[in-house]
């Protein structure tokens, strides 16, 4: 079986959910290819202008050994017809979902490229119709397989972390902090307000990991130290240099009901206590572990994060029981579930068309 996988971009989202499994099955002798999302990558297309002004897509060239194709968040109109010109040809297309993309906050730096009304060409309901007519969908989150999922041809695939993780040096600082930025999270760390305001004003250290020239306002603070944008090499190890305590906030709204529990996972990896939203994946994942502090008022936000700078040995359990829960947690170790899932569309697909 080959696969040739489509990431959509060459940062977080890209890595987390198929390029790094895709390395790993590589690594493990899969017939794996990365199409890196870069120009002059991906596939030729034909298409033509119909008489209502549509482009319409009449063909596309993609490889002779292809069994599978891999998109991730396929919102271009072109997208869907060349699903169903690839499925009409028997490979099996899967389409891969981490966010949902019909309930995108608008102040999110993302809501303008997909409404569907917009001066892009892109837009959520390419996304919705890819989903509906893939031979199989794979999401980062239970809530997100019932989003894009309706049909049944849907498998969740958890966010991991790669082990080269796992050795990231964990620097001491005495601060806390948020890695993030209000650019994809502009409604989120409003619900810790005004725990870091006091905090600082008690005389503790707020770091920001990445962050904007909005994030002093969102957290109801005057000034905030930031590290600026950093590209995904550098993000755990700056994590790992810049706190001790990880905030992971998230306002109780329908698109963060489907967010995955990548952030505390990255604050673990980095050897960082974390506080979080008491949001689905966020509670499932500090059931699981046994790590992490749930808080769901400001004052929860700034007694946690008291609590965790104060008691070192509180501290220290809270990264040792992170640190352990991980050692199963990464892509070397569950590479298989993306092999697994792509060659049961696979199968599906040969059988629909009756080559097996």
């Amino acid at each position: 079986m080959k696969v040739y996988v489509l990431p959509a971009d060459a940062f977080g989202c890209g890595h987390y959910r198929l390029i790094w499994p895709a390395y790993c099955l590589r690594e493990q002798g899969h017939e794996v290819v990365i199409m890196p999302p870069t120009k002059g990558s991906g596939f030729m297309a034909r298409t033509q202008v119909d008489e209502t002004g549509k482009e319409i897509l009449t063909g596309v060239q993609i490889p002779d050994d292809a069994d599978a194709i891999v998109i991730q968040r396929p919102s271009h109109p072109l997208q869907p017809q060349m699903i169903n010109i690839l499925r009409s040809n028997g490979v099996a297309v899967i389409v891969d979902m981490d966010d949902d993309m019909s309930s995108i906050h608008p102040d999110n730096s993302a809501f303008h490229m997909y409404r569907h009304r917009s001066n892009t060409p892109f837009s959520w309901k390419y996304a919705a119709l890819s989903c509906r007519i893939a031979s199989l969908v794979t999401v980062s989150t239970t809530q997100l397989a019932k989003v894009y999922g309706k049909h049944g041809r849907v498998r969740v695939l958890d966010n991991y972390v790669p082990s080269s993780y796992l050795a990231t040096p964990h620097l001491p600082s005495g601060a806390f902090g948020w890695a993030g930025t209000t650019s994809s999270h502009p409604n989120d760390p409003q619900v810790t307000a005004p725990a870091v305001r006091d905090l600082v004003r008690d005389g503790y250290t707020f770091q920001l990991v990445d962050g904007d020239k909005r994030t002093a306002s969102a957290f109801r603070t005057d000034t905030i130290t930031a590290t600026g944008t950093l590209s995904i090499k550098d993000w755990v190890p700056v994590i790992a240099s810049s706190m001790d305590v990880g905030w992971a906030p998230l306002a109780a709204t329908t698109f963060n009901s489907s967010k995955s529990r990548l952030k505390p996972l990255e604050y673990m990896a980095a050897g960082v206590a974390w506080i979080g939203s008491p949001r689905a994946e966020y509670r499932k994942l500090n059931r699981e572990s046994g790590c992490g502090l749930l808080a769901d008022t400001p004052k929860q936000w700034y007694n946690h994060t008291r609590e965790l700078l104060n008691n070192e040995q509180l501290r220290s359990e809270q990264v040792q029981a992170g640190h352990a829960y991980l050692k199963d947690q990464t892509y070397e170790a569950n590479a298989w579930r993306w092999a697994e899932t792509w060659t049961e569309a696979v199968t599906a697909e040969r059988k629909r068309v009756g080559l097996d």
